[in-house]
């Protein structure tokens, strides 16, 4: 994973801060995620593909029933809203026209508790300065 150097305003001064990089240009896509997993276990490309494919689907109708879906080793998503205002006033003024979208909530998975917690998505990142080489001691394992 890369960072860079990001300089934010922290109420009247300006501190820097590692942020994390993405390539949007070029992200993994479907494909790419069904070889890699196919390359993983026995099935074929395409039969990953078209599990994939049907996933957003089928989470969307169990979400659509109130039940969040949980995936073993990468988290729970569920439907969260997002409302325009700030309120109103009683439980009766609620209503539908509030509701300014409706969004999906992805908590990553947690495993153990206190001290022994930790997330299996993020294990085994190795932080990495974009435009350093290992050779001037820039990356960092995160466990």
């Amino acid at each position: 994973m890369f960072f860079k150097k990001c300089r934010l305003k922290v109420g009247n001064a300006f501190k820097w801060f590692p942020r994390a990089m993405t390539f949007t240009r070029h992200p993994a896509t479907t494909k790419d995620v069904a070889a890699r997993i196919a390359r993983m276990s026995t099935a074929s490309p395409g039969d990953v593909h078209l599990v994939l494919t049907c996933l957003p689907t089928v989470m969307a109708q169990f979400m659509d029933e109130g039940r969040p879906v949980h995936i073993d080793g990468l988290g729970s998503f569920f439907f969260k809203l997002s409302c325009a205002g700030r309120g109103v006033d009683s439980p009766d003024k609620v209503s539908r026209e509030q509701i300014k979208a409706v969004r999906v909530q992805f908590l990553p998975e947690r495993q153990g508790r206190g001290k022994n917690m930790r997330r299996p998505l993020t294990e085994g990142i190795t932080l990495t300065e974009w435009g350093k080489t290992e050779d001037n001691d820039a990356q960092k394992d995160v466990e």
